[in-house]
């Protein structure tokens, strides 16, 4: 019976390295942040069924929102374990993007980015940039995908500002986990993203916010041209994607990522300082959301008469 211990260790071992994860864990598959096989045929449905958004509705949208009132839940103050911050992200989070035939191919393909609900029934905010329709699309709808892989079309544009960077979109007949919104951060506090950067899906790292700051060149108020920079990771793939406290409330969403050099005459002095320096990461602050709810609710409440003055 000694004789066939070892090799009983070994295969437990074994079995234990094979998994390598805890249960319930995931195993991200390549190819899934861009949309599979799966989201494409259900975005097919749903455009052979005439509920999609087109392309050049969107953009109409995004000139001239449909206003509306929307309740906010209340920031969750009990603060959680990065772990269930993961858990959390990953059963919460949605991807928003766009289903579309390019200029190359008869193929349908997907190009899809983060966001996040703010409402159960389907108020989701993201990046201005990431619902703006592409000049790569010959025909293109606008869908939202939960973590279940359920695809929701986007029928309205709730508000928008291409200063902040920000979208929020009524997704109609799906229910949703709302991610309740935090502005009250400062610069030492944790940060969490959950994000699929250049592909890679389920991307989870740690930060902290860095700084609030009002980007110079934004042309509008104070509130419009603030943002936040946070050191969690991302890069093109990750935009709209919440990033979380550590209650795993919102505190913003990835908006851009930008690298810093010491330029060309500071590498002429110091060749240590030629080539990249830093990379910035750059958000727009969970403020800005509710600045523009705020002002959508203001815009609802209106008459026919004081709207039509308005515009």
């Amino acid at each position: 019976m000694r004789r066939f211990l070892p090799a009983a260790l070994l295969l437990a071992a074994f079995a234990i390295f094979v998994r390598a994860q805890a249960p319930g864990v995931p195993i991200e598959q390549p190819g899934e942040a861009t949309g599979s096989k799966e989201i494409i045929e259900k975005a097919g449905a749903l455009r052979e069924a005439g509920k999609l958004l087109v392309a050049e509705k969107v953009k109409e949208l995004l000139g001239k929102p449909v206003a509306e009132k929307v309740t906010l839940p209340p920031a969750k103050a009990v603060t959680i374990s990065r772990a269930d911050i993961y858990e959390q992200a990953r059963r919460e989070r949605v991807r928003v993007g766009w289903y579309y035939l390019c200029h190359k191919c008869n193929h349908w393909h997907t190009r899809l980015s983060g966001g996040y609900p703010l409402t159960e029934d389907g108020v989701i905010a993201t990046c201005h940039h990431v619902v703006r329709p592409q000049d790569d699309m010959r025909e293109g709808y606008l869908i939202v995908v939960d973590a279940t892989g359920v695809v929701t079309p986007v029928t309205s544009v709730i508000a928008c500002s291409a200063a902040q960077d920000i979208c929020v979109l009524r997704a109609a007949g799906g229910k949703f986990l709302p991610m309740p919104l935090n502005d009250a951060v400062r610069p030492g506090d944790a940060a969490y993203c959950l994000s699929d950067p250049l592909g890679v899906t389920g991307y989870f790292s740690e930060g902290m916010v860095n700084r609030f700051y009002r980007k110079p060149d934004v042309k509008g108020t104070a509130e419009e041209a603030l943002r936040v920079h946070v050191s969690t990771d991302w890069a093109p793939g990750s935009s709209g994607s919440p990033i979380l406290d550590q209650a795993g409330n919102v505190i913003g969403h990835v908006s851009t990522i930008s690298s810093m050099s010491g330029g060309a005459s500071a590498a002429e002095s110091d060749p240590r300082r030629r080539g990249t320096q830093i990379v910035m990461h750059e958000a727009s602050p969970a403020r800005g959301v509710m600045l523009l709810l705020k002002n959508a609710e203001k815009e609802a409440g209106k008459s026919p008469v004081e709207a039509a003055v308005a515009k």
